[in-house]
């Protein structure tokens, strides 16, 4: 388990919009995307292969991206390998999402984790599954994915705008004829009757995610779940913790100690969390911990630190592992007390639990004392760690909140509140845990939004069409 490394990309701005005196004659298009991530690229492509192959004359799919290249994001998931979706079925992936996720149903009927792999094989992107059910490209390469979606929106007669002087600056909607008009930050005017905000969310900031989705989304009367990090290493007290930096320990149960009740959040992700944990040098990361950041992050805003209650052994009770110990003590006495212990726990963590036990590098057994004893098993069943910051929005994998779901159709991804806007991905309050869930939530809203302004387009006096 290693942590996330980016690839070097140019420092994320906020762009302005230009000055009314420079703005050129807006360009026409029929549907417009901000945003060329995982939803925008599918988006793109699903509704360029509905019309554009089937139709002539071609409608003009424009998608904006104010990155260099599109599928930056895509590129780092899964350490490079991008980890596509889930194995779990329709009902296993709902759950991931917690009390939202009865708002995906719709999106993941119309592309679910298999028609994802099936569209991914049509392409050139056979796919095969790992442990815990994650999906992975053949190649084992996220450029092969992101090439896919390039190749399949050049077929489909989509045109891909990237680039800083391609960012989206400003969206307004035109009550008069009903077009969406985005200024970008280069001065370009664009014009369309349906509109597509997927700029995702406000996670891994050095790629261009400064939250101007929620921007955009609040401009044309959209409310807002305050964004947090989410998926997001943490931050300890605990000078020992950074002494196991780059220490990976299998299959620990993670728990939060509150000072008051557990938060409710959109995703609703259970405590305690079960996974992989690793050690950095600031602090904590690995599944089992980024999987609870989100509640730590709320409850950060109320409370200047909280603990963490870790359990390295999560199958062996106290009783047994006391007993263990006892027999450690009885038949094994002239052995040291750590080469028993990393029969439990990785070597290296057996040090640190023997240290802060009180038991030095030549301890043996037959001198262990009873509260020595003691010690170990409070260490390996509920050794507690002082979290007191997050590594914020520019490490955390995805955005936490976002717009309101009331405020979307699920069955179109349509606004309520602006006909012909849609929304998807990160954009939305809707957060998974790792694994390969947010992806699939980014290609399955993608897909729906894709065939909605696909309909939209062929018959625009009928919005709200599923």
């Amino acid at each position: 388990m290693q942590d996330n490394q980016l690839p070097p990309l140019p420092a994320a701005t906020t762009p302005s919009p230009p000055a009314a005196a420079d703005t050129p004659p807006a360009a026409h298009a029929d549907f417009l995307i901000l945003g060329a991530g995982a939803a925008g690229m599918m988006a793109a492509a699903a509704c360029g292969e509905l019309l554009n192959k089937r139709r002539h004359p071609p409608i003009r799919i424009v998608v904006l991206e104010k990155n260099p290249r599109p599928g930056i994001k895509v590129l780092v998931c899964g350490g490079g390998r991008c980890n596509v979706t889930n194995a779990g079925d329709l009902d296993y992936l709902i759950a991931q999402f917690g009390r939202n996720g009865r708002f995906l149903t719709p999106a993941l009927q119309a592309l679910d984790n298999n028609a994802l792999r099936t569209w991914l094989a049509g392409h050139g992107v056979p796919t095969h599954e790992e442990h815990d059910g994650k999906i992975y490209p053949d190649s084992n390469k996220a450029s092969s994915v992101v090439n896919a979606f390039l190749d399949a929106m050049a077929e489909a007669g989509v045109e891909v705008h990237s680039g800083a002087d391609h960012a989206a600056a400003d969206v307004t909607h035109d009550a008069a004829d009903g077009k969406f008009v985005v200024r970008t930050s280069g001065g370009a005017v664009w014009r369309a009757g349906v509109l597509l905000i997927c700029v995702g969310g406000q996670s891994y900031t050095r790629m261009g995610t400064t939250g101007d989705g929620y921007r955009f989304a609040a401009a044309l009367g959209h409310d807002l779940v305050t964004p947090r990090p989410a998926i997001v290493p943490l931050l300890c007290k605990q000078a020992w913790i950074s002494e196991l930096q780059g220490l990976a320990v299998p299959d620990v149960e993670v728990r939060i100690e509150s000072p008051g009740p557990l938060p409710r959040l959109a995703t609703g992700k259970p405590a305690p969390s079960i996974n992989d944990l690793l050690f950095t040098h600031f602090g904590l990361s690995g599944p089992a911990v980024l999987n609870l950041s989100e509640i730590v992050a709320e409850l950060l805003e109320k409370f200047p630190d909280l603990t963490l209650r870790i359990d390295f052994a999560r199958h062996s009770p106290r009783d047994e592992l006391s007993a263990r110990i006892r027999r450690w003590h009885d038949t094994d006495g002239r052995k040291l007390a750590r080469t028993m212990l990393a029969e439990i726990v990785p070597q290296r963590l057996a040090d640190m639990i023997c240290r802060l036990s009180g038991i030095d590098d030549a301890g043996i057994c037959s001198q262990l004392s009873a509260g020595q004893a003691h010690a170990i098993v409070e260490h390996l069943k509920a050794c507690r760690v002082t979290v007191y910051a997050t590594r914020g929005f520019k490490e955390a994998m995805v955005t936490a909140g976002g717009v309101k779901l009331d405020q979307v159709n699920p069955k179109n991804m349509e606004s309520r509140i602006c006909p012909g806007l849609l929304l998807a991905g990160e954009v939305l309050d809707l957060t998974g845990p790792s694994g390969g869930y947010n992806l699939q939530l980014a290609f399955s809203t993608g897909y729906l939004a894709g065939i909605t302004a696909s309909r939209l387009i062929r018959n625009p006096a009928a919005p709200g069409m599923v």
